[in-house]
């Protein structure tokens, strides 16, 4: 698999957005200077994380370097994403900055200053960061040309309320066995560690969601990406793909049986850890999936 992503690759930089002092990481790719417009992908890290941890979490900055397109990853306002659930984040309050604004404010500037490609604008975030990004899309989903969501699924109250009449090929990952974001979904005032959460669909109505806004046909192709009889813990990847989106794309989901609150490919080695974010993923590459699910758009 690609190596994770090395933050010495990457250039801090900083952005006043709403009154408030805010930064992200980006990793020009090389030759840019003399290319034509690049791909910008954003990348959204989880909460109590920084933009650090996820870069060092995902292979898409090697994939960017080797492939030729932008790496952005933002920083939360106090490692915390406005993502509407309202749901504090290791006893902090839950966020009121706009950090729509602040993205948007972001990819103006990486489309600026970098030679990104405003009609090839991704988004993908992960656990927290992939709240965000489902809010992003409904809310400007007209400055995207395709999303991923990781282990996260889609809040009720975001469906009913979903702005964006824009199409967006979209590609969910979920675990089975994920503690944090039930893949079954959750009720209204479920209390999870002590604080209360607000109601989230399963990872099927969220793909569900996604899929049919994109205009996707409703029959399903399925295949195993790993071997169900390889792992001695049952653990395995499955692909769902619903195809005859908007333009000829297709939107995929990616179920990882057996697997909990964890980045497909990077593992989890110790009991310790599985007790809080459950078992690891199959040997699945998550910055590959992602970025073979984007750049699929660029040959439509």
């Amino acid at each position: 698999m690609p190596e994770r992503g090395n933050v010495a690759t990457a250039r801090r930089r900083h952005i006043s957005v709403g009154g408030l002092a805010r930064s992200y990481l980006v990793q020009p790719a090389p030759g840019a200077r003399g290319a034509g417009r690049l791909p910008v992908v954003v990348l959204l890290h989880g909460g109590a994380q920084s933009a650090e941890d996820v870069w060092r979490e995902t292979s898409l900055p090697t994939l960017g370097a080797r492939e030729g397109f932008l790496v952005v990853a933002p920083e939360a306002f106090e490692r915390h994403w406005n993502d509407v659930r309202g749901a504090s984040i290791a006893g902090s309050p839950a966020s009121t900055v706009d950090d729509v604004r602040f993205l948007k404010a972001v990819i103006a500037e990486v489309i600026a200053q970098d030679h990104g490609d405003p009609s090839a604008v991704f988004m993908v975030g992960s656990s927290h960061g992939g709240f965000m990004t489902m809010r992003f899309a409904c809310d400007a989903g007209e400055t995207l040309r395709a999303a991923a969501s990781l282990l996260s699924t889609l809040p009720d109250a975001l469906a009913r309320n979903c702005k964006s009449p824009r199409p967006l090929p979209w590609l969910a990952v979920n675990g089975t066995e994920d503690p944090a974001v039930p893949f079954r979904g959750q009720v209204d005032g479920t209390v999870r560690r002590g604080e209360t959460q607000a109601a989230l669909r399963s990872a099927d109505e969220t793909f569900r969601f996604w899929a049919d806004r994109a205009g996707c046909a409703a029959p399903t192709a399925r295949e195993a990406l790993t071997d169900q009889g390889a792992d001695e813990r049952h653990r395995w990847a499955e692909r769902i793909v619903r195809s005859n989106c908007v333009s000829g794309q297709v939107s995929q989901q990616v179920v990882l049986h057996g697997s909990g609150h964890v980045i497909p490919g990077l593992a989890t080695d110790n009991r310790l850890a599985e007790r809080a974010v459950g078992p690891a993923a199959p040997e699945v590459d998550g910055g590959t999936l992602v970025w073979t699910h984007f750049k699929a758009t660029l040959l439509k």
